[in-house]
């Protein structure tokens, strides 16, 4: 039996823009928001402040809980819960941690250029509402795998 993965990422925003890392896989460069794997034990909160560190080299306060999307593969090989939480910066100068994984650099985007870049999960149209409107809740996204 697969495990399903669980995980948290981070909406950190600086005046009008929105901190992404960057990653490159099979050549193909692309983006998310900061986050990663929670491990077995590891809160929400602490796995993405952990996170944060470990891709941003920043030490952020985990606000309130945002979206939820999944990612399942057509094959069913895969299968990833991904929550989102608002993040405010406490401390730290933003460069590439020591993560290991494919990630290549971290940056502000601005919030208008988000339609310009590749976003993994799409979560464009629902980032863009919610920079508009704020947090009207906690939303549920569906199947986001790409």
């Amino acid at each position: 039996m697969k495990n399903i993965r669980i995980r948290v990422c981070g909406i950190l925003e600086k005046n009008d823009e929105l901190l992404l890392v960057k990653h490159v896989k099979n050549k193909c460069e692309y983006y998310l928001l900061p986050g990663g794997g929670v491990d077995h034990g590891e809160d929400f909160r602490t796995a993405l402040k952990r996170e944060f560190m470990e891709e941003c080299s920043l030490d952020v306060e985990v606000g309130d809980m945002i979206f939820i999307s999944e990612g399942i593969a057509p094959n069913g090989g895969r299968h990833i819960v991904n929550i989102y939480f608002k993040v405010s910066y406490i401390s730290g100068d933003l460069q590439v941690g020591l993560d290991g994984s494919n990630l290549i650099g971290v940056e502000y985007i601005k919030k208008s250029d988000l339609e310009n870049i590749i976003l993994h999960p799409n979560t464009k149209k629902e980032l863009k509402e919610y920079f508009e409107n704020g947090n009207t809740g906690i939303k549920y996204l569906g199947n986001r795998w790409e």
